[in-house]
């Protein structure tokens, strides 16, 4: 039986939808993204494996996590019953089951492929995704609110995996973590996306009717913002994950560079506050400010050192802001037709790209040095910048009021 798409304008989330999905994205995130954080140390003292073999899995999950995430798009584009993001937990529970059976390394990286795919299901562009289908012209805020929850991720799953890691071993761990995203993440998910099962007959109205035709996805203006996302992507991924190294290369401290890198996490969730207290604007000039904020967080870290913390705290706020943009700029851009595929299509290459990232940053550093490094993602950032005012000027051309 055929059933009526009720117009996602006139959606509203409720306070309880945004508690559970930011809760499942806590949980979602510790069980993948920052699961290695904790467990890398006892993962290779008891097996042996080197710290490049163990941490080569989280790069082999984002890309697999990448390749996967058109088919995810497709999926969720095409139905109304969203069982992707419902059964992301299940599949990333038989990851973490495998992870902490896995003896051999083969089975590691099984594992983490499971984990991989389970993270294009439920993860930050699957849930975007989702939103669009489902709030319509008020997903933009909901983004805002839903990031700013999951801006916890980080420290809360640490804190748990750490205090499971206390009295459990680490495979253990694994079970523990498989057995709560099991009992979690489907009802948690099934309570904000419970439309009825059935197939989309036909296509939503876009949100913008003024859009014209030249801004299909596989226009120019597509390829500019995937190049865009792509290095924001590798330019945040590179200088977050080496920044104990940065910090500590400015000859500062242990316990400076700690306390220091402390600020990245509260000045993300920050901004996110600040997106919902301030009055909306364009997400077309916030990615010229996030890629601006990103480019001067990076030049007070490398020739400022003794104002690292603001160096730190304005990088997270850039950071924080292309984080919400990844999901508010297609829809801006685009408009809701096809929203999901959109979403998936930009969302590969940039998790391919953060795949290679730890690789060719390592290489930097090591063939060079850290402040090579710096220059050189510093000048990725000022590209990002001209590409977002191209951007700009070629939304204006296409009739796209920003």
């Amino acid at each position: 039986m055929k059933h009526t798409v009720i117009p996602a304008e006139i959606v509203k989330s409720s306070y309880a939808d945004l508690a559970a999905m930011g809760l499942a994205q806590i949980l979602l995130w510790g069980g993948s993204y920052f699961l290695l954080s904790v467990l890398s140390a006892p993962v290779m003292q008891d097996t042996g494996w080197s710290h490049q073999m163990v941490y080569s899995a989280l790069s082999l999950a984002l890309l697999i996590s990448g390749l996967v995430l058109p088919a995810i798009g497709r999926i969720i584009d095409r139905y109304d019953h969203n069982y992707v993001l419902q059964y992301a937990g299940v599949v990333m529970a038989a990851g973490l089951l495998l992870l902490g059976l896995a003896q051999h390394f083969v089975v590691y990286l099984l594992a983490w492929t499971i984990i991989g795919i389970a993270m294009a299901m439920g993860l930050y562009d699957a849930l975007f995704a989702s939103l669009g289908r489902k709030y319509g012209t008020g997903t933009g805020k909901v983004i805002v609110q839903v990031t700013l929850i999951a801006s916890l991720a980080p420290s809360i799953s640490w804190y748990l995996l750490s205090l499971l890691l206390e009295h459990f071993h680490w495979r253990t761990v694994c079970f523990i973590y498989a057995g709560m995203l099991l009992l979690t993440i489907l009802p948690l998910y099934r309570s904000v996306f419970h439309q009825p099962a059935e197939r989309r007959e036909q296509p939503v109205v876009s949100l913008q009717q003024n859009v014209p035709q030249q801004t299909a996805p596989d226009g120019s203006l597509f390829y500019l913002l995937l190049i865009s996302f792509t290095i924001g992507a590798v330019a945040a991924t590179g200088i977050i994950i080496h920044l104990i190294d940065i910090l500590a290369d400015k000859k500062m401290a242990m316990t400076a560079v700690i306390r220091t890198a402390a600020f990245l996490g509260p000045s993300q969730a920050g901004v996110r506050i600040l997106d919902l207290l301030l009055p909306s604007r364009s997400s077309l000039h916030t990615a010229v400010v996030a890629a601006m904020a990103i480019l001067a967080g990076m030049l007070l870290l490398s020739t400022i050192p003794q104002v690292a913390v603001c160096g730190v705290i304005i990088l997270g706020m850039g950071n924080g802001m292309r984080s919400i943009l990844r999901g508010t700029l297609p829809l801006e851009i685009f408009g809701r037709d096809n929203y999901a595929l959109i979403i998936a299509r930009l969302g590969r290459l940039p998790l391919i790209a953060q795949a290679l990232t730890p690789f060719i940053t390592g290489w930097l550093i090591q063939q060079y040095s850290v402040q090579v490094f710096l220059y050189v993602f510093c000048a990725l950032a000022f590209i990002n910048i001209i590409l977002c005012c191209i951007i700009i000027k070629q939304t204006n051309k296409n009739g796209i009021r920003v």
